[in-house]
């Protein structure tokens, strides 16, 4: 038992740390817990539908970020290097 406690607090802790971060995921996860907790339920067409606006979102995001780095990359010091590298690949 003391062992699935563990795994649960473990599971808990790395929740915890996905919600504090950045990632889409975290929206993600956010938006399913949101709409089952208005609905009393969720489904696999409302998931299909939560992710796929995720999915447009960051396509948008990485556009405009493509876009200000192509703009703007050469006045960030140092940057344009690594850059110009990962471009390369």
């Amino acid at each position: 038992m003391s062992n699935q406690v563990s795994d649960d607090e473990k599971m808990l802790a790395r929740f915890q740390a996905l919600k504090k971060s950045q990632h889409w995921l975290a929206a993600y996860i956010e938006d399913l817990l949101t709409t089952h907790h208005l609905s009393g339920s969720i489904d696999f067409s409302a998931a299909e539908q939560l992710l796929s606006a995720e999915k447009d979102q960051f396509e948008k995001d990485l556009a405009i970020t493509r876009r200000m780095l192509r703009l703007y990359g050469e006045q960030i010091p140092g940057e344009h290097i690594a850059l110009g590298a990962a471009a390369g690949s």
